[in-house]
């Protein structure tokens, strides 16, 4: 998202919350400072179970939401069409706790069907994360391109559904990798795991997620001390050479 749109979200990590780190902490700014004043005038930890969410994301469980629904869901908006999309929407574990205090401050609960489910007053953008998704389509298959419009169609639903779990290969050019907040994520944390995993320096395959936590870092430190390389837990142009990886 913030690679179409600079400085479109946010991240609210460092707020007086818990939240699984598998989940993105990411929120429209005035959406976090609303947030912010809620939480430090209850005084306690809010727990959220949801916020940020990609289009593929939001497509899977919108999939699982029509094929049997498995989890449970009260409602899944299609793809494009939710504000958890837009960095407008939290779902709150004590919801009902923290209503007033959100509302107060311009949040508003959905309500019944979805009570955990909060949105803030905003413009939605989530045909941008539309549009990021379709725009990174075309750069890994230039005899397959689809219209990038940031709509949500069948085309690009069709897409989705082929696109790799663990993301896309062969970017042009190599992220920097490091330890940051939110944890960088993607195909090509995964694939410097599964190196580090091949050379016995990550353990588990429980380790090889596509999420560069502390785990990782650690991991790449003891790798480049081995290597006689700079050790600064960043995988860099060094340190990808030395993993073999070009």
């Amino acid at each position: 998202m913030n690679n179409v749109v600079p400085g479109t979200l946010v991240d609210f990590s460092d707020l007086n919350i818990s939240i699984d780190p598998k989940q993105f902490p990411l929120l429209q700014q005035a959406a976090k400072n609303a947030l912010r004043r809620a939480i430090q005038n209850r005084g306690t930890t809010m727990g959220i179970n949801s916020a940020y969410r990609t289009c593929a994301q939001q497509y899977l469980l919108r999939y699982w939401f029509e094929y049997g629904n498995p989890c449970g869901f009260q409602a899944v908006a299609q793809p494009g069409s939710s504000s958890h999309e837009s960095g407008l929407a939290l779902d709150v574990a004590d919801w009902s706790g923290w209503r007033p205090y959100l509302e107060a401050q311009g949040w508003t609960c959905y309500g019944q069907g979805d009570v955990v489910h909060f949105t803030f007053p905003g413009i939605p953008i989530a045909n941008v994360e539309i549009q990021a998704f379709q725009t990174l389509w075309n750069r890994n298959h230039l005899n397959d391109q689809i219209d990038a419009d940031g709509l949500y169609g069948l085309e690009t639903a069709s897409k989705l559904s082929i696109s790799p779990s663990e993301g896309f290969g062969g970017d042009p050019g190599l992220r920097i990798l490091r330890l940051a907040s939110p944890f960088m994520r993607g195909g090509d944390v995964r694939r410097i795991q599964k190196k580090l995993k091949e050379g016995g320096y990550l353990n588990n395959d429980s380790d090889v997620e596509g999420i560069y936590g502390p785990i990782t870092e650690a991991a790449v430190r003891k790798f480049q001390t081995n290597e006689g390389i700079t050790v600064d837990g960043v995988v860099g142009p060094e340190t990808y050479r030395k993993l073999g990886i070009e």
